[in-house]
């Protein structure tokens, strides 16, 4: 059917009352709280199955959609209506509940393979399979033995259990992803976008790199607050990626750089696109602790993928970008509404409101902010346009609500089955007790694990699967989840599938492959910084004393500079042997200490010494060359 049909019309305005809706009822949960947080989650659920549906509707009418959207509104009502008498009743749970959750299940697996694709559904199948037919299996991999009652009670109908379909999972989405997602929305709609572009455009007028350091820095402050690589692409790789091509760099370098630069927005504090509070409920360590924790890493990916960038720039001789100067009126008048409810954010946490409310501020303070700048901006707000990036982040925030779901299934088989221990039992009987063998099994693990997911779902699957297996081993909890959660969230810009990268080649017109290996030329020294949260705490800020975190620091910062110089072979020039041969001792001798920070202090400043001669050697030689060989 035409998408633009009296039909698709219909729904299209349907959804994008149901995603208003959504969003009003949430703020009415948060001022009110009238009910606790399961009854909250049912209908969170409800609401995001129909605004998924009634999003496919408007696009093209299938019977499934318009019968799932029925079993949606039909199953919400009941587990909302009975949720009293379900749980009073002695044979809990009574028959009609079971039949509520095998529909609700059913929905949210087709949804998930509409938005997500197979992989999904397919591992909580395989989840289900294991946990029916496990306790056939011989020796380690046995399972409890479990009735088919049983198993749809725990993994869809038992609406207060922490596992499944409406549990803890569900509940994170409820109470606080979704609203983060609304709210990075809301920074987006109400003029928060035009601040981060004010400070890319700023920052590329000092940068050879020029538009690619316009990519770094406006999808660094984007990839923060929106959750999502391929949305993060999406908004700023729009005109980042053609201001690339048009500046001499190659499609697949342009493709790359915006694809690296939204990835790494993922883990950039405070919001880290909300995986931060996800990680928060999840190992119950405090928020600003993990932020804390994260900053200076976050620094680092950024700082080496710019050097990337610079050098790259170099290469292909390309000057800074002097176009049209920096609007700073309207820099200043789009940065309170970027700026005011971060800093909020972090205020009200600090004072010890709850998440749920520090957020509900955050969202009224950009829209009041934003209302109030906009009397002074030349470029007046659409309000159709804000109602329709407002209906955009409530589709968001539906997927991840529906993916939680389900991932809410697999790790509810992870948990009852006890496979997740065995796993981690034999990950560590397959690494032969060595840390090291284990953290890579684990990194090649995440890549797979975290593949087409936001940066949440990946988060979940990783914790639950591998994170226990590193925290057997001796490493602290912290890092335990931090190592994966940046593995998972490479995939994204990683063959094979890539899918971050996959939406970047379209827009830049790019061939994959090129661009894959032009991707992993600009995030692999990043591949590194994982394994410095365990061998060198320091660079998350968790050694002993401030002077050993402050020289870790220093070590990274010096081992990756002297690895980008040495994967290009250039800073001011192409560097010769004796350059190539100082740069090496430096990058190795950082990467030796980094490894065991308790050696001693000598060995970092012969790290730094040998990559500072090096940068000098190299500059001496340029200087007495020609320009255009230079």
């Amino acid at each position: 059917m035409d998408a633009h049909s009296p039909v698709s019309l219909f729904f299209r305005r349907l959804c994008t009352v149901t995603a208003l809706a959504m969003i009003a009822y949430h703020f009415y949960f948060i001022v009110r709280l009238p009910y606790e947080p399961s009854i909250n989650a049912i209908i969170h659920l409800g609401f995001a199955f129909c605004v998924l549906l009634l999003a496919e509707l408007s696009a093209r009418v299938r019977p499934v959609e318009i019968l799932c959207l029925i079993i949606s509104v039909a199953v919400t009502c009941y587990f909302f209506h009975e949720y009293d008498v379900i749980l009073d009743d002695p044979t809990y749970p009574p028959t009609m509940a079971l039949v509520a959750g095998i529909g609700s299940a059913l929905v949210a697996f087709y949804l998930t393979y509409r938005v997500f694709g197979y992989i999904f559904p397919v591992i909580a199948v395989l989840g289900i399979i294991y946990m029916y037919f496990g306790s056939a299996l011989p020796g380690a991999l046995k399972a409890p033995s479990m009735d088919v009652m049983r198993m749809i009670t725990l993994l869809a109908s038992d609406v207060t259990s922490p596992w499944g379909l409406y549990g803890s999972l569900l509940i994170l989405s409820a109470n606080y992803l979704f609203l983060f997602i609304i709210f990075g929305t809301m920074l987006e709609a109400f003029g928060g976008l035009k601040f981060i572009m004010c400070i890319g455009n700023w920052a590329a007028r000092y940068f050879r790199s020029g538009a690619a350091s316009l990519s770094i820095f406006s999808s660094a402050l984007l990839g923060s607050i929106t959750g999502s690589t391929v949305a993060n692409i999406t908004v700023t790789g729009t005109f980042t990626i053609p201001l690339m091509k048009r500046t001499n760099y190659t499609p697949e370098q342009a493709a790359a750089i915006e694809t690296a630069a939204s990835c790494g927005g993922q883990i950039l504090p405070p919001v880290m696109g909300a995986t931060v509070f996800v990680m928060s409920g999840f190992t119950g360590i405090p928020y600003i602790s993990i932020v804390k924790a994260s900053i200076v890493a976050a620094l680092i990916y950024f700082a080496q993928l710019l050097i990337y960038a610079e050098l790259n720039a170099r290469k292909r001789n390309i000057l800074p970008m002097k176009g049209e100067p920096v609007d700073i009126r309207a820099m200043l008048l789009s940065a309170p509404v970027f700026v005011i409810p971060l800093a909020l954010l972090l205020i009200l946490l600090f004072a010890g409101l709850s998440l749920m409310k520090t957020i509900f501020w955050c969202i009224i303070s950009v829209v009041a902010i934003g209302v109030v700048c906009n009397f002074f901006q030349k470029e007046k707000l659409k309000w159709g346009a804000v109602i329709e990036s407002t209906v955009r982040g409530a589709v968001s925030g539906s997927q991840i609500a529906v993916v939680l779901a389900l991932i809410g299934v697999a790790v509810a088989c992870v948990e009852v089955t006890g496979i997740g221990m065995r796993l981690g039992t034999f990950l560590v009987s397959l690494s032969m007790n060595n840390l090291f063998v284990l953290m890579v099994l684990t990194a090649f693990t995440a890549v797979i694990l975290g593949i087409g997911l936001p940066s949440p779902a990946a988060y979940i699957i990783c914790a639950t699967i591998l994170s226990p297996a590193m925290v057997k081993m001796g490493v602290p909890l912290l890092q335990a989840h931090l190592f994966p959660l940046y593995y998972a969230l490479f995939s994204h810009l990683t063959p094979p599938v890539g899918i971050g990268l996959m939406v970047a080649c379209k827009m830049a017109d790019s061939d994959y492959m090129k661009s894959a290996v032009e991707a992993m030329k600009a995030a692999f020294p990043s591949f590194f910084l994982p394994f410095l949260f365990v061998y060198a705490p320091g660079v998350l800020l968790l050694d002993k004393t401030a002077a050993a975190d402050a020289m870790q620091v220093c070590a990274a910062v010096v081992f990756f500079f002297a690895l980008a110089i040495a994967m290009n072979r250039y800073f001011a020039c192409r560097a010769s042997l004796g350059v190539m041969g100082l740069i090496l001792c430096g990058f190795v001798t950082e990467g030796v200490y980094l490894a065991d920070p308790s050696r001693p202090v000598l060995m970092l400043a012969a790290g730094i010494v040998c990559t500072v001669a090096a940068v000098a050697l190299n500059i001496v030689q340029a200087r007495r060359l020609p320009p255009q060989t230079a």
